[in-house]
């Protein structure tokens, strides 16, 4: 539970979902509620500690005692360069949370999930996670390094 006391919590406006994917990827707690009102988000942020992003100015510059960051690109790379400054990338964090529900991953030994994952999977990889309230699976496959290198990249040369 360490997490909830080293990192922001974002809470982020459904036209900003890949922006959340890649903030889990890093290891953030980013929500999304769909179709809510911005007074109802508002509530949410404040309830949870969260930093509100969006992508509209008049949500962006409305009063409040929230922190709530404009985003402007609608490139997903951009997006979180634009949040760079109060982003880390720190290994212990990087793919603990689950990509597609925000919830933290668990390790599970790879004889529990045999039955899960395509046979050239297990052959070639002994470390697997679970998301224990969706069931997706993860290993660090191809994709693992190449994301993994683009988000250190993306938040280390973003800062200022």
């Amino acid at each position: 539970m360490k997490q909830k006391l080293l990192l922001p919590r974002f809470l982020l406006r459904e036209n900003l979902s890949k922006l959340a994917r890649n903030l889990r990827f890093l290891g953030y707690d980013s929500a999304i509620y769909k179709q809510i009102s911005f007074d109802n988000f508002k509530r949410i942020a404040a309830r949870d500690k969260r930093i509100i992003l969006t992508r509209s100015h008049q949500e962006a510059h409305a009063k409040s005692d929230l922190k709530i960051i404009l985003i402007n690109s609608d490139q997903v790379d951009e997006q979180v360069q634009e949040i760079s400054s109060i982003l880390k990338f720190d290994p212990v964090f990087i793919f603990s949370r689950c990509s597609l529900c925000n919830k933290i991953l668990y390790e599970i030994a790879k004889e529990k999930i045999i039955n899960s994952v395509p046979e050239y999977v297990l052959t070639h990889h002994s470390h697997f996670r679970i998301c224990r309230f969706c069931g997706h699976i993860y290993w660090e496959g191809d994709h693992y390094q190449a994301i993994h290198r683009r988000m250190k990249n993306l938040v280390e040369d973003g800062k200022s």
